[in-house]
């Protein structure tokens, strides 16, 4: 009978018990728990939502007019809402990356960039690493490196204010190295060295704006001088060498010639320069010495301060009126030219006939010239220079030109 009794005891505590553990769990479960605040948040929208005033005292006077409190209120919280809504959605614009390196990162667009000081890694519009380096005063600053989109490689050097300032590499896109040297706002200043997509050197100098300017050497295949003067606007100054003797013109000029001379004259074309020269004794020279007389330069363009001339029309506007123009027959210096660029591409009228004998691999002697091969020249003056261009018909556009002293072309 005890036994009983304490079964039914058992039995009862259950009874009252179970039903407090199956609310417990009802009330702290995940269900029951989103139930309420979904409710809850839902009461919460509906009384904000509910705008209609009830009383006067549920206005704001503002200039005149009554503005709902609730109404004001709900546009308040709304607006703050979406701002939170807004800041999460940008955080990763506004709260720079620390990578593994301790380096930070920032879109290139970022307002915290503004602010930051050190090195740092910059990311490009659409993601890419556009620059690592150092930045302060709110721009790049110091030095650093700068890729391109693929990955590679474009510079690596001082800036300024987000541009290339003092010494610096500038490769290819393929990686090489094109100029090593100093730079200014972007452009090579000062001196430095240029280098052909094949890694050879090309020319080692001064520049200015960007151009070579000032003094500098042309180097050939294998790294050799093969040129050693002056050069403006990004060109060689060939009038420099008017007036040199050609002892003088060997040490300024390395490269390959081919002389080509006959009873009265000799002309010495230097391919790797796209020139020639004619030679002449001056006769009040004591040494008799041999010198330059005028230059011919093989190109179908000109270069005066900042215009470029490929036209007759060009040429008039730069240099004023002519003073000669007129048909003529091929001399020996412009057969030499106009043979040498015929060699790449058909020009002027072909190729002028010669009867040559060939002394040597780098000395021809013209025996005889053809004697009716048309021409076209125009004339200029030019603070002391007499500069013809030969054409092959009137307002043509001109093949090459050459350059003479005033005094040597009267």
């Amino acid at each position: 009978m005890g036994n009983n009794l304490i079964q039914v005891l058992l039995a009862s505590i259950k009874a009252k018990i179970t039903p407090l553990v199956t609310k417990f769990r009802h009330l702290t479960s995940t269900n029951f728990l989103r139930a309420k605040l979904i409710a809850k948040i839902r009461e919460f929208f509906i009384r904000l939502l509910d705008v209609r005033p009830k009383h006067k005292k549920d206005y704001y006077e503002v200039f005149g007019w009554l503005v709902s409190k609730k109404l004001a209120y709900a546009i308040l919280v709304i607006v703050g809402v979406l701002s939170m809504i807004y800041l999460v959605s940008i955080r990763s614009t506004y709260l720079p990356q620390r990578q593994t390196d301790g380096i930070k990162t920032y879109d290139y667009n970022d307002v915290m960039l503004r602010f930051a000081k050190g090195t740092v890694r910059i990311r490009g519009k659409s993601g890419y690493l556009a620059y690592q380096g150092e930045v302060k005063k709110g721009g790049v600053n110091g030095f650093g490196n700068l890729y391109g989109v693929d990955g590679t490689l474009l510079y690596q050097g001082n800036f300024q204010d987000n541009e290339y300032e003092g010494s610096g590499t500038q490769y290819y896109p393929d990686g090489t190295m094109h100029y090593k040297g100093m730079f200014s706002g972007n452009l090579y200043e000062g001196n430095g060295k240029l280098y052909r997509e094949n890694s050879s050197l090309a020319y080692d100098g001064e520049f200015s704006r960007g151009m070579k300017e000032g003094t500098g050497k042309l180097y050939g295949a294998g790294d050799k001088v093969v040129y050693e003067g002056s050069f403006s606007h990004d060109q060689l100054v060939y009038s420099a060498l008017l007036g040199k003797s050609t002892a003088e013109v060997a040490d300024a000029y390395q490269g390959q010639r081919i002389i080509y001379q006959n009873d009265s004259e000799f002309t010495v074309l230097m391919p790797d320069i796209n020139a020639l020269y004619v030679g002449v004794t001056d006769e009040e020279n004591i040494e008799d010495k041999v010198m330059v007389d005028s230059i011919y330069v093989l190109k179908n363009s000109i270069t005066l301060g900042n215009d470029e001339c490929t036209t007759i029309a060009d040429l008039r506007k730069v240099f004023g009126t002519e003073v000669y123009e007129g048909n003529s027959i091929v001399t020996l210096p412009e057969a030499v030219s106009i043979n040498y660029l015929n060699k790449q591409k058909q020009t002027l009228n072909g190729t002028v006939e010669m009867d040559t004998t060939d002394e040597f691999t780098d000395v021809i002697t013209v025996n005889q010239l053809q004697d009716d091969y048309p021409v076209y020249l125009y004339s200029f003056r030019r603070n002391g220079l007499l500069y013809t261009f030969v054409c092959a018909d009137k307002n043509d556009t001109f093949a090459f030109y050459s350059i003479m002293s005033e005094e040597g072309g009267e």
